[in-house]
């Protein structure tokens, strides 16, 4: 959302995370609704988590195309306040990459990263080929209703955040 920081900015980042951590940790008590939503969304995440790695074990080695790529592997505000709200420090960035370059935490395997660690680029991101496979399978229905609801999760956590914080990140600057 254009309404909030650029955080593939390193200073920008580092200034995000600084006013996080300093946040939940000096006003814990007043997140205690954030922080119950953040977890929701992380068990919600390894919920579906078995049936997006059937499919990716799949499909992915045979494409020709690396969808994890840079682009996608960045942190944006609302990620990072979903990781602090879960008490966590996100892995160090490498900033300055190209977009179109390989993720920095793509492996031979895939991923490096758990995936309710990753950036939500990542999560929420699927490329055609995958995505087409992923309605053709039986339990697509379930898979579906459980993204729906942990996209209003999302936004419900990012609603009480931005409530509890004024909805105004001018301070950030």
């Amino acid at each position: 959302m254009s309404e909030y920081p650029d955080c593939r900015d390193l200073q920008i980042y580092n200034h995000v995370s600084l006013y996080l951590t300093e946040s939940f940790n000096q006003y814990a008590y007043k997140f205690k609704t954030v922080k119950e939503l953040a977890q929701k969304i992380k068990e919600g995440i390894e919920g579906i988590n078995p049936f997006i790695q059937k499919n990716t074990r799949t499909v992915c080695p045979n494409c020709k195309e690396v969808c994890c790529i840079s682009k996608h592997g960045y942190y944006n505000y609302e990620d990072l306040v979903y990781i602090h709200a879960l008490g966590l420090r996100p892995p160090d960035n490498e900033f300055g990459r190209k977009d179109s370059e390989p993720c920095q935490f793509l492996s031979e395997h895939g991923c490096s990263m758990e995936r309710s660690f990753r950036p939500s680029g990542c999560n929420w991101y699927f490329c055609d080929p995958l995505l087409d496979y992923m309605e053709k399978q039986p339990d697509y229905q379930e898979f579906d209703m459980a993204m729906t609801n942990l996209a209003e999760l999302w936004l419900k956590l990012l609603e009480e955040f931005s409530l509890l914080t004024n909805s105004s990140h001018s301070e950030l600057f």
